[in-house]
């Protein structure tokens, strides 16, 4: 009884390690501080700019980050933080939850433009490297994401 025990909590681990083994590492080395409001002007401009182009969007289904963004992505490195007027500066753990916590999730509304009007505080940029090099974005406030997939196509979820 003890044997098949320890049996089975060496394929639980097993399973816990190859889990983790396949989860994107998420990197905050070289994170450095955001102007205020200088992540809404890029959000901005991606707004403005090329947007979702060939792929439909799929309504009543829910995507992951991951799925959405169009190619293997093999590290996903943290590059800014904004802090907003008085308060403490974000800190690198503050940042990486943020984006562990959007890229983890599961979203059910996608545009190819902002398609909601509640203010965002947009806090953090990371940088998310394709296996084949190419180099796509990530804006969040943990809640609400700008991306730039793998093709160069903007996506705004919530």
């Amino acid at each position: 009884m003890v044997a098949l025990l320890m049996v089975a909590g060496i394929a639980g681990g097993q399973e816990a390690a190859k889990k983790k083994e396949n989860e994107t590492p998420i990197e905050t080395n070289g994170m450095t501080a955001a102007e205020f409001s200088e992540l809404a002007r890029k959000v901005r401009a991606m707004d403005d700019g090329k947007h979702c182009g060939r792929r439909g969007l799929d309504f009543g289904k829910t995507i992951s980050l991951e799925e959405l963004a169009g190619g293997k992505v093999k590290a996903i490195r943290v590059v800014r933080a904004e802090t907003y007027r008085g308060a403490p500066a974000v800190k690198a753990g503050e940042a990486r939850a943020k984006v562990e916590r959007v890229w983890s999730g599961r979203f059910g509304f996608m545009n190819c433009e902002i398609g909601w009007a509640e203010p965002m505080l947009w806090s953090v940029e990371a940088e998310l490297e394709f296996e084949d090099g190419k180099k796509g974005v990530l804006i969040t406030d943990g809640w609400h994401v700008a991306m730039v997939d793998h093709d160069g196509n903007n996506w705004f979820l919530r």
